[in-house]
């Protein structure tokens, strides 16, 4: 055991050496609001949305003038919908909570306890899957959509204008 005792404390020391790290400026903010993500709304451009974020943004077209860029940034991970070159909507799968707190994997009672004003639609495409929306009041009516699970579980945050109500954004 004193063997090891020696070693063990050595270690701990450097480690108590390193500086912590401090958060990047070139992460994407991971609090998602009716009111956008950091700076990031609907109606930027892919190059106004890469500046704000700090990342290379690579847009695929879908038609209809509609594409998505896949994006991950420490622990967030989603893609931006873009609408003829303008942001429509953002998407997340990972690292990221809606402002009063509803991260992913929270449960349906605890996004209803969040939001009074909550439309619950059932999934076109999914089986038991539901799309929760949280409607912006005051213009721009902007919108954040939970997707929850058939186990009543956040899956996915989406933010954006319209776009939201389609699936991934695009048509």
């Amino acid at each position: 055991m004193r063997r090891l005792a020696l070693p063990v404390c050595v270690a701990l020391g450097a480690l108590a050496l390193i500086p912590a790290a401090e958060p990047s400026s070139e992460l994407i903010p991971s609090i998602v609001t009716l009111d956008g993500v950091g700076e990031v709304r609907p109606g930027l451009t892919v190059t106004q949305v890469e500046q704000h974020f700090g990342i290379d943004l690579h847009p695929a077209g879908f038609g209809a003038g509609c594409s998505r860029a896949p994006f991950r940034s420490g622990i967030v991970r989603g893609h931006a919908t873009f609408v003829r070159g303008r942001l429509g909507s953002l998407w997340f799968d990972r690292g990221v909570l809606a402002g009063r707190g509803v991260g992913i994997g929270a449960t349906l009672t605890r996004l209803q306890r969040a939001y009074r004003r909550l439309e619950i639609r059932r999934d076109p495409d999914l089986p038991g899957v539901r799309n929760v929306y949280v409607r912006r009041t005051r213009a721009p009516h902007w919108r954040l959509r939970f997707d929850v699970s058939p186990e009543n579980r956040v899956t996915r945050i989406a933010f954006g204008d319209l776009t939201v109500l389609l699936p991934d954004g695009c048509p």
